[in-house]
């Protein structure tokens, strides 16, 4: 009984993960080919399981995570621009 639980929790928390994502994702990210749900699945899972089921809480706690989470769940999470890029510090040396 206590699997069929667990299994019954996981199944409506990645259905609410997915559908909070489809919401709050911006029009270009839903437009793609990427299935929100699949893409951040293992993410909430690893980064954001204590706020499992609240939607909101699980989109915030994955867009402060950007830079740990996959590739196609920041795609889906920054709406499509990945990570940025950083520029390359240049120190002078005074002789």
């Amino acid at each position: 009984m206590n699997r069929l639980n667990r299994f019954a929790f996981g199944s409506l928390a990645a259905t609410g993960l997915w559908l909070g994502l489809a919401i709050a994702a911006p029009a270009q990210a839903q437009q793609s080919t990427i299935n929100p749900e699949q893409a951040c699945r293992d993410d909430a899972f690893r980064f954001c399981n204590n706020d499992i089921p609240d939607r909101a809480k699980v989109g915030a706690c994955l867009r402060r995570n950007a830079r740990r989470i996959s590739r196609d769940c920041r795609t889906v999470v920054t709406g499509g621009g990945g990570t940025r890029k950083t520029t390359k510090k240049r120190y002078r040396h005074h002789s």
